[in-house]
C-alpha cells in the first residue's frame, strides 16, 4: 500500500485593502492521491491446466448437487405388428373323383391306389396327415403313403424319374388307432403329390366276405411360435 501524497501550497492574493507589499496570511491546498495495492501482470495459464481445474470443479459442483437437471424424451412408433394365422390345406382328388369312388370285390391281397394334391394355403408350415379305416374291414386294410415332386402317373400309378418314391406314412389303420402321414413342410402355395396305396390283408378271414368298410384321410397343422422374425 503507497502512501497518500501530501502537497502544501501556500497561495498568495493581493488584497486592495491591505497595503502595498503587505502579504496576506498563507493558505494550504491538500492534495490527497489514493493508490490501490501495486498488481502483477496477469500471465496465461496454460490450457490443459485450466482444463484439469475446470473438469475437478464440474465434478465437484455436480457432486453436491449445484447444477439442476433437464430431461428431454425423443419416441419412435415401430411397424405395424400383425398375428400370424393358421395354415389350412385344400385335398383335392388327383384322379378326377376316384377318391371317393368305393372298390368291389375285394380278396385277400388285392390293392388299389388313390391321389391327392395337398396345397399348403397359408404361410410355410409342417402339415400331418391321418388315415383311418372304419366299418367291418378296419385293422385288414394296410396303407402306404407316398409322395412325388411331380404329379403322379395315374395310369402305371408310378412317378416320373423316381425309382422309389419316398413313403411318408405306412400302417394297418384302425377307427381309433389311426396310421399317421408325415406330409412334412410345405412353403405357402405349394402343392405336394401324394399317392396312397391300400392293401388287402392276406390274413382276412371268411366272416369278412360281403362286409365293407370306409376310408377316411385328413391333413392338418399346428403352427408353433418362437421363431426370429427380425428381418420378416
Amino acid at each position: 500500500m503507497t502512501q497518500p501524497r501530501i502537497e502544501a501550497q501556500r497561495t498568495f492574493t493581493a488584497d486592495p485593502t491591505t497595503a502595498p507589499h503587505e502579504p496576506l496570511a498563507p493558505t494550504v491546498t491538500v492534495v490527497v492521491e489514493q493508490h490501490g495495492p501495486t498488481q502483477a501482470p496477469a500471465r496465461r495459464r496454460p490450457r490443459g491446466i485450466a482444463a484439469v481445474a475446470l473438469a475437478a470443479g464440474g465434478a465437484t459442483l455436480v457432486g453436491a448437487g449445484a447444477f439442476s437437471a433437464w430431461d428431454a424424451t425423443t419416441s419412435v412408433t415401430s411397424g405395424g405388428l400383425s398375428a400370424g394365422t393358421s395354415s389350412a390345406a385344400t385335398v383335392v382328388d388327383a384322379a378326377g373323383g376316384t377318391f371317393s369312388t368305393g372298390v368291389s370285390n375285394l380278396l385277400p391281397g388285392d390293392y388299389f391306389y388313390r391321389y391327392l394334391n395337398v396345397t399348403n394355403t397359408g404361410a410355410a408350415a409342417t402339415f400331418t396327415g391321418a388315415v383311418a379305416v372304419t366299418g367291418q374291414l378296419a385293422g385288414y386294410l394296410a396303407v402306404d403313403a407316398a409322395t412325388c415332386p411331380t404329379s403322379w402317373t395315374i395310369a402305371t400309378a408310378t412317378c416320373a424319374g423316381v425309382a422309389s418314391p419316398p413313403s411318408i406314412g405306412s400302417g394297418t389303420p384302425t377307427t381309433s388307432t389311426p396310421t399317421a402321414v408325415a406330409h412334412g413342410a410345405i412353403a405357402n402355395a405349394a402343392v405336394q403329390y401324394v399317392r396312397y396305396k391300400f392293401t388287402f390283408s392276406d390274413a382276412a378271414p371268411n366272416s369278412l366276405q360281403g362286409t365293407s368298410g370306409a376310408v377316411a384321410i385328413s391333413v392338418s397343422n399346428t403352427v408353433v411360435g418362437g421363431t426370429d422374425r427380425t428381418l420378416n
